[in-house]
């Protein structure tokens, strides 16, 4: 059997956060996983959580008074937020310095007569899960991506460029999208309408309690009153009538951010998008933005500026989505670090204009008169085929448009892309041109 010294190192030394809290959320203990972390000059016994760490200070108080009122543990993943606590994690293989992504469990330690002494906080380090399935996810959108393009680069191959912008890959994908968007907004429908429902009625009982609880205090017997307020303490009435409102409109928001991502991935892949059509460039651009957004979220901060009054073109969309993807993953593969993004849209004179700026790394000066031709790139073997920023030049001019490119090592790169406005737009030349290319 071991000794109570023993135990008392093995906790200590775990590789993994132990803290024990009281009610007050004060702490009682804390181990080596903490206080290797974090640059205190003095004991942290006795101290608030809430206070040492103030940016969290909201989300924990929620938790912990979660796990206090309810009696029961309360969870926190790193897949819904990567890092409670700033501290730093070495990255698996490489030894790369970087946040230590999360798993919080808080769990009820000592309890008498149902009613919650102490808490124990416990932290896991998951860097290594993390960085593997991130890691994953980036190469499986690699693969995907170089799956497109080798498909794109066969079809060229065999007859023109141009029949390469129609793959019929993107008119699959778009059916089987629109069709999952148009099964997942079936169940999506009634559940947003029971939460709506539910919200209802949850307010209704809200005010059926508060009208309760003013009759009862009106009734001059101490009995009753007693009675019923020892059932409203032990059911906690009020803190159900703070949080359950608060769940609620939680959940409608989460059904809100679904079906808008459902819409802008029926925008997106919509096998009607790859007729000409009149289409506003708002729309295009925030569905493309929609598919982006895991690769954007750590990533980017992105500035919009919808500036244009008159935001229509005549497009073929599926190709202006591609083209906004390829110009979009290469600001973002460009950005050693978190960066920055601007798209503006603004109107000028005969044309409408979308400039994406990035502050990346930059393109070299001798490299720029390039950038345009089929299959050069300056990304690694295997990392890319050269096709993306041609592939764009071939779908603006085909949209009687013009794109141009500008770009400064250390500095970033803006590329502009001026349409003729739908109004403007001449169907006799594409058809013209689509003759003289035998297609």
């Amino acid at each position: 059997m071991i000794s109570p010294e023993t135990f008392t190192n093995v906790i200590k030394k775990l590789p993994l956060g132990i803290c024990v809290l009281d009610t007050r959320f004060h702490i009682l203990y804390w181990n080596d996983f903490f206080t290797a972390r974090l640059a205190l000059t003095e004991d942290a016994t006795g101290k608030s959580i809430l206070d040492l760490f103030p940016e969290q200070a909201v989300f924990l108080k929620k938790k912990l008074n979660s796990a206090v009122v309810l009696n029961n543990s309360s969870f926190s993943y790193w897949e819904h937020r990567p890092h409670i606590f700033q501290f730093n994690s070495s990255r698996p293989i490489t030894g790369e310095e970087t946040l230590m992504f999360q798993n919080l469990e808080i769990v009820p330690l000592d309890v008498e007569q149902g009613e919650v002494r102490t808490l124990c906080l416990i932290l896991q380090d998951v860097t290594e899960q993390a960085s593997y399935l991130q890691a994953q996810k980036n190469l499986s959108a690699q693969l995907e991506l170089q799956y497109q393009e080798q498909a794109l680069l066969l079809k060229q191959l065999k007859t023109t460029q141009s029949q390469l912008l129609h793959a019929d890959k993107m008119a699959s994908i778009g059916q089987l999208a629109a069709g999952m968007a148009h099964e997942i907004n079936n169940p999506l429908g009634f559940i947003n309408s029971n939460l709506q429902s539910l919200d209802d009625y949850m307010n209704k009982i809200i005010k059926a309690l508060d009208f309760s609880d003013k009759l009862l205090n009106k009734v001059d017997d101490k009995i009753i009153l007693k009675l019923k307020e020892d059932f409203f303490n032990r059911v906690q009435v009020d803190f159900v009538k703070e949080d359950a409102p608060a769940l609620l409109q939680e959940c409608l928001e989460g059904i809100g951010r679904v079906s808008t991502i459902i819409k802008n991935l029926k925008v997106f892949s919509h096998v009607d998008n790859t007729s000409w059509q009149s289409c506003d460039l708002r729309e295009i651009i925030d569905s493309t933005l929609s598919m982006l957004s895991n690769e954007l979220k750590y990533k980017v901060n992105l500035h919009l500026n919808y500036a244009a009054t008159d935001p229509f073109i005549q497009c073929q969309p599926v190709q202006i989505n591609q083209v906004l993807l390829n110009i979009l993953n290469n600001s973002v593969q460009a950005m050693v670090e978190k960066g920055d993004i601007w798209i503006d849209l603004l109107q000028q004179e005969q044309v409408l204009s979308l400039i994406v700026k990035d502050n990346g790394a930059g393109i070299p000066a001798d490299v720029l008169p390039k950038v345009f031709e089929p299959f050069f790139t300056t990304k690694d073997v295997g990392a890319g085929s050269g096709l993306g920023l041609s592939m764009a030049y071939s779908v603006i001019q085909q949209h009687q448009g013009q794109i141009s490119l500008q770009s400064e090592v250390g500095i970033g790169t803006t590329i502009r892309i001026d349409f003729p406005f739908a109004a403007n737009f001449s169907f006799s030349a594409v058809s013209s041109a689509t003759a003289e290319e035998g297609v």
